[in-house]
Parts: structure tokens; C-alpha cells; sequence
């Protein structure tokens, strides 16, 4: 005789292989106790599956869900099943029977038993590529209707239009805070609020997850600032609708635009400069605004290609990458007291490129890590090699707040200086000014680690960015670097030829070293060295240049 719980099951699947016949979608049920899991019969026609029901669910599973994603379905379903979050909605991609992925929308709604306990989940799993054509949230037309609606207007003749599209800030948040449920009915205030504000000649669409598409097929471009304008009033709608409610929730739509010509932008093309747009929305402050410009998609592109770029140079032994040394001056010697190392890199494809470009990617990406620990070993070896004509020469190194955050930095620095058996006061870290580096309490930690193994810290480009002399001292740097942006200036402006006496003579009275960064001209080396910084840098003495050059030129080698 069948248990209760075997008799609910076959219930579950009769009525869900029912449903199944009424729907694109294939609907399934998964016993959580027993590893039992059963799916529309459909689902054989395309999933690599031999039956729509069995038992060992999680074993069965693994041979047809995509490799790449089945630990993140399982983490998922646990997740339910321990009640840590309330559904499963999940994209991944099953295996079609020719073993290709196939993306899938995967639903579930949790049955429990009387105790509470999570028992089935009862969903639904939706090809992402199927051609679907209402929303059921939005009562939206979905986006193959407006592609088509695209297509048909281009073949009976030429238009000019535009593509606004629409997200909701935050929306994975939204969901996993307050549910699917919840998020649904945002989905459908926001299609209410977009369908007040639009006009007569333009259209709303649901795209995939919380993204809306309003396009216009008649439209004069030189009035693209009413498209602004459109979305400031969807923004003031909805505003209304969260206050009407009570403000029992507060969420934000981010937007970008796109102007199309039909007789030279393609749909695909159109919808990509629209998610360009969108995204650049979202990533830079949210509940915005951002118009494509074909310009800032190529430095997009490039940025990226670069950073695919980087990431191969170091992956294949830092190629293309090099040390230039730059000599730091001792003003009262007026000798070589050391020098700045500065990394270089140059592509096949790009070429040389700056590191006011580059570096910036490295940090982005947290490639300046293991480029990082390139640079120290490199500069470290050739300080031990230069160390041998000038005993007391050091040696430079500029560290990011990456390093220092997301890095065993003080270890790894500490062990390629002992190994080449170097005494520590030959090496000097710079940091540039940043608010990262004077808020973190983590980064405090790493300079005051630093200090504490008597390696020497300097503050690059000071004045240019975040820190203060309280914040110096108590970091306990020993130098501080004052910027070209200030020194430019001091032969025509006494204001910045006093700022720059003061900024000097509140280091000294610190105990703290001073150099002088971006001397140019012999007139300007003259006004400065009336100001007694203790060391000098630029071009005046030299740019940064190879190893070999630098030995030629300043350690007569």
C-alpha cells in the first residue's frame, strides 16, 4: 500500500503532466526526502533524458545539467530545502541530446509538510530561447514581437527611432530579500508606470529578468533630449506609486537610450547599444540616465580587450612588461641617492600603452597583484646589483591599495627582500593618495607592519588627493612626494611658491623627508633648492629608462 507521501507525488505528477500539455514550459516536481524527481514528458523531445521521472535526482542530474553550473544548482536547491531562502529561481543550462548547453529559466514553489518542513518543490522550466510572446507579470508583449515588429517596419521602408531601456536597480536583492512575489508585483508597477508615461507613436516590451523596452519607430533626433525627459517622468511616476503605497518599499530604475537609423543600425545592433547604455547606467551611481555614443562603446571594447590582453601577458611570464628606473637626487650632494621604479608594457596588438591606462585595469581586475609581486622581485634584484657601486642606494617600489587589501603584501615584500639579503632600509614602498588607503583600517595595519620591519614608506603625489599631515604622522611615513602639479607653477606664482615652502616646512618639522617630483628646468631646479627639499626627481636629471641606460647614464657603470 502507497505511503501518503507517495500518493501526494503521484498526485503532483498527474497534475503536472496535465499542465504540461497546456504550456511551452516543462513542469516538474522534486521529492526532497526521497531524491525523486519527475518532468514533462516534453522535456525528452530536447533535454538528454531517457525518462521524465527517478529516483537518485542529484546523481541523474549531474549527467544533464551543464558542468559548469551544476554546483550552482545544487548549493540552490540546498538552500531551499534548509529554508535559507523561501524559492528556487535559478538560470543555468541543461544539455540538449546533441550534449549542447542549453540556457533554461528553472521556478519552484516549496510544498511543506504539516510540520513546516519543505517536502516538494512543484515549478516550471522555460527555455530562455523560446520564443515567448506575452508576459504573464507585465501583460507585456515580450522582446521577439518587437524584434519582429522591427523587422517588418524595415522591410516597408525607412524610419528613424529610438530604444529606451529600462532596469530596476537592485532587483536580485529585491527578490532574494522579499521574494519572487514581491518582485513581481514591482515588475508590474513599474510596466503600469512606464505605459502612463509614454506617448501615442512609441511601445513598451518585458525583456528577460527586470528589464523594459520602450521603442519609438517616429522620431525627430534633434529632439533626443525628450527622451531624457521620458525618463525623468517614469522616474516621478513611480516615485508616486511608492509613496501612494506608503513607502512600504523604495527601489530605483536606471536607463539608456539609443537613436537608431533603420536604414543603417540592425536589430541586434540596436538592442546591444541599448543594454550598453543600460549598463553603464546601473554601474555608474544607478537611478540615471545614459545615452550610447558609439565612442565611449569602442573605449568600452578597448578597455576590455586590453584587461583579456593583460591578464595573458602575465598568465605567459610577464611578457611585454619591463622595469624603467628614474633617479631620485640627493639635493645637498647633488648625487644619485636612488631611484624609482616604474613599470612599463607594450602589446603586439596595441603597442606601447601608458601605465596611466593600463595600471588602472590591472587594479580593477586584481591583476596588479601578481604583477605586483613581478615588479618587487624584479626591482629588489636590480637594487641588489646597483647596491654593490652605491651602498646606500634605495630602491623606490609604488604599491597599490589593491595589494595592501586584497594581498598578503607584507609577507610576500619581506621574503623577496630577505631573499636577496638586502637590508630593509634600502627599499621604500610609495603609496599614492587615495581615500581607500586612508579609510581602511586593514591598509593602516599593513603600513604600520612595514614601519615596524624598518622598511621606509613615502605618500606619492601629495596634495593631489585624500591625506593630511595628522594622517601622515600617524601612519608614520617617512617621506613625503609633492607633486609636479605644484611645482609647475612656483617661478610665476608666489601663492604656490609659499604653499609649497609651507607643505615643506611642516614635513621637516615632522621629521619627515620631502621630494620634489617633476623638476623640469634648470630655473625651476633653482627656486626649489631655495626650499630644501632633501631629494629631487625628473626630467631635468633624467626620465625613466632601462636598466642598462640607467647604469650608462647614472651609475657610470
Amino acid at each position: 500500500m502507497k505511503n501518503k507521501m507517495q500518493v501526494d507525488f503521484a498526485q503532483f505528477e498527474y497534475a503536472l503532466s496535465i499542465l504540461g500539455e497546456c504550456t511551452d514550459d516543462y513542469m516538474f516536481i522534486l521529492d526532497f526526502d526521497n531524491d525523486h524527481y519527475a518532468l514533462s514528458e516534453s522535456a525528452l523531445d530536447i533535454f538528454a533524458l531517457d525518462k521524465s521521472h527517478f529516483f537518485n535526482a542529484t546523481k541523474v542530474l549531474k549527467g544533464v545539467i551543464y558542468s559548469e553550473d551544476y554546483e550552482m544548482l545544487i548549493k540552490d536547491l540546498e538552500a531551499v530545502k534548509e529554508q535559507r531562502q523561501p524559492d528556487h529561481n535559478l538560470e543555468y543550462r541543461w544539455l540538449d541530446k546533441m550534449g549542447n548547453p542549453i540556457w533554461i529559466n528553472c521556478r519552484g514553489h516549496v510544498v511543506s509538510d504539516d510540520n513546516g518542513k519543505p517536502q516538494y518543490l512543484v515549478g516550471r522550466i522555460g527555455e530562455l530561447g523560446k520564443h515567448r510572446k506575452i508576459d504573464n507579470v507585465t501583460s507585456l508583449y515580450r522582446e521577439n514581437i518587437l524584434k519582429s515588429q522591427y523587422m517588418n517596419l524595415s522591410k516597408n521602408g525607412y524610419f528613424k527611432g529610438y530604444v529606451l531601456s529600462i532596469g530596476i536597480d537592485n532587483f536580485k536583492e529585491i527578490n532574494e530579500k522579499c521574494g519572487m512575489e514581491f518582485g513581481d508585483t514591482i515588475l508590474s508597477n513599474v510596466s503600469s508606470c512606464i505605459k502612463k508615461s509614454i506617448h501615442s507613436n512609441t511601445e513598451v516590451f518585458r525583456l528577460d529578468g527586470d528589464e523594459f523596452v520602450i521603442f519609438c519607430k517616429s522620431f525627430n533626433i534633434s529632439e533626443r533630449s525628450k527622451v531624457k525627459e521620458l525618463y525623468k517622468k517614469i522616474r516621478r511616476e513611480i516615485d508616486r506609486s511608492i509613496e501612494k503605497s506608503g513607502y512600504q518599499t523604495f527601489y530605483t530604475i536606471s536607463a539608456g537610450a539609443v537613436f537608431f537609423d533603420s536604414q543603417t543600425d540592425d536589430y541586434d545592433s540596436i538592442m546591444r547599444s541599448a543594454r550598453f547604455a543600460l549598463h553603464n547606467s546601473k554601474i555608474n551611481g544607478k537611478n540615471t540616465y545614459f545615452e550610447y555614443s558609439e565612442d565611449f562603446y569602442l573605449k568600452y571594447i578597448r578597455k576590455i580587450d586590453l584587461q583579456e590582453c593583460l591578464r595573458k601577458s602575465i598568465k605567459n611570464g610577464f611578457e611585454g612588461f619591463e622595469l624603467y628606473y628614474q633617479p631620485i637626487i640627493n639635493v645637498v650632494e647633488e648625487s644619485v641617492y636612488g631611484a624609482e621604479a616604474l613599470v612599463r608594457w607594450s602589446n603586439k596588438t596595441y603597442g606601447y600603452i601608458s601605465p596611466v591606462e593600463f595600471i588602472p585595469l590591472l587594479e580593477e581586475s586584481s591583476l596588479i597583484i601578481p604583477l605586483g609581486k613581478w615588479i618587487i622581485h624584479t626591482a629588489v634584484k636590480q637594487c641588489k646589483e646597483w647596491k654593490n657601486n652605491i651602498s646606500g642606494f634605495k630602491m623606490n617600489i609604488n604599491l597599490s591599495f589593491v595589494q595592501l587589501l586584497k594581498s598578503d603584501i607584507v609577507k610576500d615584500a619581506l621574503e623577496c627582500i630577505d631573499s636577496f639579503d638586502i637590508p630593509h632600509e634600502n627599499i621604500v614602498f610609495e603609496l599614492t593618495e587615495s581615500g581607500e588607503l586612508e579609510s581602511s583600517q586593514a591598509t593602516k595595519n599593513v603600513l604600520k607592519s612595514f614601519m615596524e620591519k624598518e622598511i621606509e614608506l613615502a605618500i606619492d603625489d601629495f596634495g593631489t588627493g585624500y591625506s593630511n599631515f595628522r594622517y601622515i604622522k600617524d601612519m608614520m611615513f617617512g617621506m613625503v612626494k609633492i607633486d609636479r602639479v605644484f611645482i609647475k607653477n612656483i617661478q610665476h606664482s608666489d601663492y604656490d611658491y609659499r604653499l609649497v615652502k609651507h607643505i615643506t616646512d611642516m614635513a621637516h618639522s615632522l621629521n619627515l623627508k620631502v621630494c620634489y617630483e617633476g623638476i623640469e628646468t634648470e630655473r625651476e631646479l633653482e627656486i626649489v633648492k631655495s626650499l630644501k627639499p632633501d631629494c629631487i626627481q625628473g626630467f631635468f636629471y633624467g626620465r625613466p629608462v632601462n636598466p642598462y641606460k640607467f647604469e650608462q647614464k647614472h651609475l657610470k657603470i
